[in-house]
């Protein structure tokens, strides 16, 4: 029994870790999409980054907070504002693609 919760303890330290590890790609794409890109949809691609990045950062925080016992708070307001902020993420790139589609109708 003892040996399965540390286990437990480990694979949620590891999650953790790497979900703070796979943060640092969406926010490092937000930084440099101000100064590296040049295209028109530049400020979309930021608001996306960020929000995926938003999503991956509430995963590892859900994951420490579960590593502290904080069942309660991980479970009942971690995990829902987590899950609402993925079907965020998907408003917001259908939205972006819908507008791109109307755009190149226009164009064409």
């Amino acid at each position: 029994m003892l040996t399965s919760v540390s286990v437990q303890i480990e694979i949620l330290v590891i999650q953790s870790i790497i979900y703070f590890v796979a943060a640092a790609v969406p926010i490092y794409l937000a930084f440099i999409s101000k100064t590296k890109m040049y295209n028109n949809d530049n400020n979309h691609f930021k608001r996306l980054t960020i929000v995926l990045a938003s999503f991956v950062l509430m995963q590892g925080f859900y994951h420490v907070v579960s590593y502290f016992g904080y069942k309660v708070l991980a479970k009942g307001i971690l995990e829902p504002l987590s899950f609402s902020i993925l079907i965020f993420f998907g408003v917001l790139y259908l939205s972006s693609k819908a507008r791109s589609k109307s755009e190149e109708l226009k164009v064409t």
